[in-house]
């Protein structure tokens, strides 16, 4: 018997790998992937359930494009805090972040207050500030009431 590791999503020679997503995450990034106009026929391949020593089980994300936008990034932060983004040049691993939600959150989240302002105000950008990040709670700048991040709508 061979101890070498079975390649189950072939390498890419350039462009982005998510990394260490959580069981069943995978399927939300890739609907963030799919709002993002930036993404429209770029080639994405897709795992889930991966054996995984830190995790468990772990889904991953192959996309053969050299960058993702910032905004992208950081709503990938807010529904899989902590996942692995590695940047691959010429099949090497160039660069590797863990991302985490950004402290203040600008326009990329919907609050579900009907009675917020920013329900109201056209063009009137939402902002939450990250009160809890163990619980991944939220907190209204406006209206200042506290959500979990999974329960509000993202703003693509």
């Amino acid at each position: 018997m061979s101890n070498k590791k079975i390649q189950m999503i072939p390498k890419i020679r350039s462009g982005i790998v998510i990394d260490h997503i959580p069981a069943g995450d995978g399927v939300r990034i890739l609907e963030i992937l799919e709002r993002d106009p930036r993404m429209k026929n770029v080639p994405v391949t897709f795992g889930m359930n991966y054996q995984s020593n830190k995790l468990g089980a772990k889904d991953m994300i192959k996309i053969q494009k050299d960058d993702l936008s910032e905004r992208t990034i950081q709503h990938i932060s807010l529904v899989s805090p902590g996942v692995t983004i590695k940047r691959i040049r010429d099949f090497e691993v160039v660069e590797k972040v863990s991302v985490q939600p950004p402290h203040e959150l600008i326009n990329l989240l919907k609050c579900l207050n009907p009675g917020c302002i920013t329900q109201n105000e056209p063009g009137l950008k939402t902002k939450f500030i990250l009160t809890d990040p163990a619980r991944n709670q939220v907190t209204c700048e406006y209206c200042e009431r506290v959500f979990s991040i999974h329960e509000l709508s993202p703003i693509i």
